[in-house]
């Protein structure tokens, strides 16, 4: 199952892992960890364990700042640099309790607003945030 807060969170993080898996099969990582001696499903185990290991620092690090960029440029309307991006994205992802703050209410102020109006609620929100999934 794949958790996502919004559409560019879905289709980046779709996007990543499929481009990951095609990385990984042209590397021939299976292959090479069965040529260690390992059998296919131990093989197919550590690959999955490889695709993970890499996944999730790609996802944290940039694909998750891009997709609170896109959110915020595109569906919000507010132009936010990548830097406050980085910063947004601990509000566009989803927390422990599978909940994310859209800030929809954005869309209704005009464009100059915007910016400021989610960067007010970043400030305001945060400290009630928890821990981000991946």
């Amino acid at each position: 199952m794949l958790f996502y807060s919004h559409i560019w969170d879905a289709l980046l993080k779709l996007a990543s892992i499929f481009a990951l898996v095609i990385v990984l099969v042209a590397l021939h990582v299976h292959e090479r960890l069965e040529g260690m001696g390992l059998s296919d499903g131990t093989a197919t185990f550590f690959f999955v364990v490889i695709m993970v290991a890499v996944w999730i620092p790609l996802y944290r690090q940039w694909l998750s700042t891009l997709a609170a960029w896109l959110y915020a440029n595109v569906n919000l309307g507010a132009r936010v640099s990548f830097a406050e991006a980085r910063q947004l994205a601990r509000l566009f992802q989803l927390d422990l309790s599978l909940k994310w703050i859209p800030l929809k209410e954005v869309r209704r102020l005009p464009r100059p607003q915007r910016r400021e109006a989610v960067l007010t609620a970043l400030n305001g929100l945060m400290p009630q945030r928890k821990a981000m999934l991946f």
